[in-house]
């Protein structure tokens, strides 16, 4: 007897596969992820919360004053003038100067002449500089990498810090979310 061929079951569609731009932008979101992840745990340990005022003197002689109330946020930069990454970040930091408290923390980056000479050479006149040559400040915020931001809400307490490569638009977000939250 001829057995039958007939099948009750309806044939298998084919698997719906993403477009190829979802997959990309999906892979790019969980690299991004991975990424941050490996940073955030690798990455230094810095400061949090609230930290007690600390005066400091710019290159022009002004004084400072790093942690502590301030009349808006604050990013304090702590950058050297060996660093390449720094060298990518610090041209941005000018055009923040305009609408932003920014502080920089040039680390053991030699004598003052020799950070003078570098933020010249690199048109960084404009931005507020500290000279640290022995890691001194940076040391006593738990600072050991460059670059490295923190930013410190109006009441002086580290409110976000990152380090490495960072966008001047995730710079100015922070900022801007820090402002909001005083208003």
């Amino acid at each position: 007897m001829p057995t039958s061929q007939h099948n009750d079951t309806p044939p298998e569609k084919p698997k719906r596969r993403l477009p190829r731009w979802a997959r990309w932008t999906l892979e790019g979101l969980v690299f991004v992820a991975a990424l941050l992840a490996v940073q955030a745990w690798m990455g230094p340990d810095l400061p949090e919360g609230e930290i007690p005022g600390m005066s400091v003197w710019d290159l022009d002689g002004n004084e400072l004053s790093l942690g502590g109330p301030a009349d808006a946020p604050t990013v304090v930069v702590f950058w050297a003038t060996w660093c390449g990454f720094c060298d990518l970040e610090m041209p941005w930091l000018v055009n923040l100067v305009d609408d932003h408290r920014v502080i920089t923390v040039a680390m053991q980056s030699g004598d003052a002449a020799t950070v003078r000479a570098h933020m010249r050479e690199n048109e960084l006149e404009k931005l507020p500089v500290v000279n640290d040559p022995e890691g001194r400040i940076a040391a006593s915020l738990g600072v050991s990498v460059t670059p490295t931001f923190l930013f410190f809400d109006q009441t002086g307490r580290v409110a976000h810090s990152t380090t490495g490569l960072t966008s001047p638009w995730g710079v100015r977000l922070r900022l801007w979310w820090m402002n909001r939250a005083t208003d």
